[in-house]
């Protein structure tokens, strides 16, 4: 969990509010910004995906849920990962646009760059060791509405290196996390975010630092929004496991989860190694 973040309640609030607007616009409207009219790829990296469009677990199958994703706007570029995304304006949508993206230069400028130096101090090395892999991110900024009684997401690890959640507040959790004990609720905390380990981290540390398993299931009787923002390095980034001279390519890793979610519908990160 991570409190004292320093970003205003009153904007995550608003951010969440005006989510839960464009949730609410006619199907055909949302699909003006869905997946396949994106300009970046992969085009499943941006805009709109309907309820069961994604498959975080291959066993359980597609999740009953909807999202919509952002990213860092940029200039058109071929680099995966890397453009601007076809969202609704103000009239269409007022204020999703623009929450988001001031939630996300507030991310970005005041949770990102301490989380990095933290981990780079527990690892006993200097405070801005991550800096240079950091200094131009890919982020996949998420949106998602699970709906009543049966939204869920599948048993499943993130990609990246750490994925800051910011979750709608109710007293009863959604959010299922693996512990040492097993599969437990993780708690809902008023203005906390829950921070969630990748597989890029693990396996940066070598496995020291272990990704978190996690899924959602909400049974509750009324619809719920949370916001995950998921950490990546800069583009092509050489990923080497602490005391060996093996290598990844942070971006082929990505490409790969993306091929994994959905195209070939097996599920993402960890996925297959969670039992059901």
């Amino acid at each position: 969990y991570l409190k004292d973040h320093g970003i205003p309640s009153e904007l995550v609030q608003k951010t969440i509010e005006a989510s839960r607007h464009f949730f609410q616009l006619p199907k055909e409207i949302k699909q003006a910004y869905s997946q396949d009219k994106q300009t970046v790829y992969p085009q499943t990296s941006r805009g709109y995906s309907p309820l069961y469009g994604e498959t975080l677990n291959g066993q359980t199958g597609a999740d009953p849920k909807e999202l919509f994703d952002l990213g860092l706007e940029r200039p058109p570029s071929d680099k995966p990962f890397t453009g601007s995304t076809l969202i609704p304006d103000n009239k269409v949508a007022p204020g999703f646009a623009s929450y988001h993206y001031q939630l996300q230069e507030e991310i970005i400028n005041k949770v990102v760059p301490p989380l990095l130096q933290g981990l780079a101090v527990a690892l006993n090395k200097e405070p801005h060791w991550f800096d240079p892999y950091f200094d131009d991110p890919i982020l996949i900024h998420r949106v998602i509405h699970y709906p009543p009684h049966l939204g869920s997401a599948g048993k499943h690890t993130d990609t990246g290196i750490f994925t800051i959640l910011i979750q709608e507040y109710f007293s009863d959790p959604s959010l299922r996390i693996y512990a040492q004990t097993g599969w437990i609720y993780a708690d809902c905390l008023e203005n906390t975010f829950v921070i969630n380990l990748g597989d890029m981290l693990q396996y940066w540390t070598n496995g020291l630092l272990v990704s978190t398993a996690h899924e959602v299931i909400h049974t509750l009787p009324h619809s719920r929004i949370s916001i995950p923002i998921f950490v990546f390095p800069n583009h092509n980034t050489l990923i080497q496991p602490m005391g060996t001279d093996k290598t990844i390519n942070s971006t082929d890793v990505m490409l790969d989860n993306f091929q994994s979610i959905w195209v070939d519908k097996s599920g993402s990160g960890r996925a297959q190694e969670l039992k059901q």
